[in-house]
């Protein structure tokens, strides 16, 4: 098949190229010419086609035509460029690497929190070199970022790098997280002193802000942390019995589900909502509540109100529970 088109083709523009070379070009003649170079690219296109890998054959009539009208445009010339086009690319190929990585110099890590921000060393990044990197060197300065995170992104890659196996490792993710909890503390002390002196429904809510910060951010555990939540609630119900809001009501009503209280917390968080807190903002905690308690089924009610955005957490709950 490839031959006789190639014989055809070669048949077809030498025609060509003898009645526009020999003949005394006419109207007639000019129409004969065209006639055989049409035929002479058509036969052509149709090998060159075949020849083509499969992966550029399609979609024929688009493939097919490109061919023929550039050889029809190009008499001779196009013809002899796309054959050595063809005989290059199918015989003389560019050769491909066997290396599939290039290497690259290791980047040092930041060590102020504009760094972080505007380099390649994410949270994910950072936590790699705390658990994989064999260099302690690396990994002392990964906690040295580590400390310029904000503290909810921060208290959970120091204390990972509290079980590091390097002692001056482990020493910096100790400090960095007393450090935390110091200042924590320090504004729960100085606000206990101005709430005092002038009680406020904001300031009792601040204190117990702060607490809650403390259990939150996972720094306390055990017993501390009892003490802790205790302190919390009890600020809270302080603000509340001064100003209620709907701000305490939704703090308090997570509390008391960490305390193991889901009786207590569905009040506490419908009273949130009658004051303005969007029910959307509340489901998630009324469809805890519902679960510790085995209600199921209104569990199911509320979680159908859980957002649908891709990777979020509560999306993934609602999928599951869909």
């Amino acid at each position: 098949m490839k031959t006789w088109l190639l014989l055809q083709t070669i048949a077809f523009e030498s025609s060509g190229i003898y009645i526009i070379t020999t003949q005394n070009m006419t109207l007639s003649m000019w129409l004969a010419f065209a006639s055989v170079h049409a035929m002479s690219c058509l036969s052509f296109s149709a090998l060159c086609w075949l020849i083509l890998p499969k992966k550029y054959k399609t979609p024929v009539i688009s493939s097919f035509s490109f061919l023929f009208i550039f050889n029809y445009l190009l008499p001779v010339v196009g013809m002899i460029g796309t054959s050595c086009s063809l005989l290059i690319a199918l015989y003389l190929p560019r050769e491909k690497s066997n290396i599939t990585w290039q290497e690259c110099e290791k980047s040092e890590l930041p060590q102020n929190p504009g760094d972080v921000i505007n380099t390649q060393f994410g949270i994910g990044a950072l936590r790699e070199i705390l658990l994989h990197n064999q260099d302690p060197d690396r990994r002392l300065l990964a906690v040295s970022a580590i400390r310029n995170l904000p503290r909810q992104q921060a208290v959970p890659l120091l204390q990972l790098a509290l079980k590091d196996l390097t002692d001056d490792v482990r020493l910096l993710a100790y400090a960095s997280l007393e450090n935390i909890e110091t200042q924590i503390n320090e504004t729960i002390s100085l606000s206990k002193k101005q709430f005092e002196y002038q009680p406020s429904a904001a300031k009792a809510s601040d204190i117990a802000q702060q607490y809650w910060e403390l259990c939150y951010l996972g720094i306390a555990e055990g017993i501390l942390r009892n003490h802790y939540l205790e302190q919390a609630e009890n600020y809270l119900n302080q603000s509340n019995s001064i100003k209620p809001s709907a701000s305490a009501n939704l703090l308090l009503g997570r509390v008391l589900l960490e305390r193991q209280r889901p009786a207590e917390a569905v009040p506490v968080l419908k009273a949130a909502m009658d004051e303005g807190i969007l029910f959307k903002q509340v489901a998630p905690y009324l469809a805890e509540a519902s679960y510790i308690t085995g209600d199921f089924q209104t569990a199911r009610e509320y979680i159908a109100y859980f957002p649908e955005q891709k990777g979020n957490k509560l999306s993934q709950i609602k999928e599951y529970w869909g």
